[in-house]
């Protein structure tokens, strides 16, 4: 019943930007707090956003990027992502880090492997989080440029010049969509400009990306899924998903939502 009452409000959030609490109650015939409840598990599982008294298309709100909002969505999947990802980080790899809040999540799990393991790295970025997150136990080289706020980075002519010059034996990416399982997409032509860049200056790109990406469209594609090494998701992603981007000879790794004892 539960998959049945979601089907109906992502095929009214289809023709309408916004549905309010009411709406719902009336349209599946359901209390205020079932609404409420299938509200919040809708956001959770990233099919859509909530607003203030309503919900609203995911596709709708990706046109205006929030990195705080970002990072309240879908940490767990984040989380265990980051923790897969970290492992793909070999000794003297010269590494690239987005802007993305999986990204952060990952920049996150890296501190914490090189404070154990002593692991020698170097990471360029255009996020002024991850520099943060990371400048007390590494070496870490700023990208400069224009400051967005929404992304909490640095994008445009300057950084495009300083990337162009560079490279990384790995990139670390994230996604704001995937488009029929072919190429990733992101909402902004800045940051569509910065990721293609690295990744023509990068021997192997890497796209951290939580299995409710696949479901959602952007309108800036700037990644194909053939120019990729390999992607890092989470346990959510369908086989059909998965068996369709083996197929095309991309590395999977999903990580468990539950971190083994």
């Amino acid at each position: 019943m539960q998959a049945e009452y979601r089907q109906k409000l992502l095929e009214r959030l289809e023709t309408s930007p916004k549905l309010s609490i009411r709406e719902a109650m009336d349209l599946l015939d359901v209390s205020e707090s079932t609404a409420r409840r299938l509200f919040s598990g809708m956001e959770e599982e990233g099919y859509a956003i909530r607003t203030h008294g309503g919900l609203s298309a995911r596709n709708h709100i990706l046109t205006k990027y929030s990195f705080d909002t970002g990072m309240r969505t879908n940490i767990e999947r984040k989380t265990a992502i980051a923790r897969e990802a970290v492992q793909l980080v070999e000794d003297g790899d010269v590494l690239f880090c987005d802007s993305g809040t999986t990204v952060q999540c990952f920049c996150m799990e890296l501190a914490s492997r090189i404070r154990s393991e002593g692991l020698s790295v170097r990471l360029y970025t255009n996020s002024l989080a991850n520099l943060e997150i990371l400048s007390d136990v590494m070496q870490v080289v700023l990208v400069g440029g224009e400051y967005r706020p929404n992304r909490k980075d640095f994008s445009g002519y300057l950084a495009n010049q300083t990337l162009s010059s560079l490279y990384f034996t790995k990139a670390f990416l994230g996604a704001d969509g995937c488009v029929d399982m072919k190429a990733f997409c992101t909402t902004d032509a800045e940051t569509a400009g910065i990721n293609q860049t690295v990744v023509g200056n990068s021997d192997r790109v890497i796209i951290l990306a939580d299995s409710t990406k696949f479901s959602i469209a952007s309108h800036l594609i700037y990644l194909p899924i053939r120019k990729l090494h390999a992607i890092v998701t989470d346990e959510g992603i369908t086989p059909q998903q998965q068996e369709q981007l083996m197929e095309q000879q991309i590395k999977v790794f999903c990580a468990p939502l539950t971190q083994k004892q």
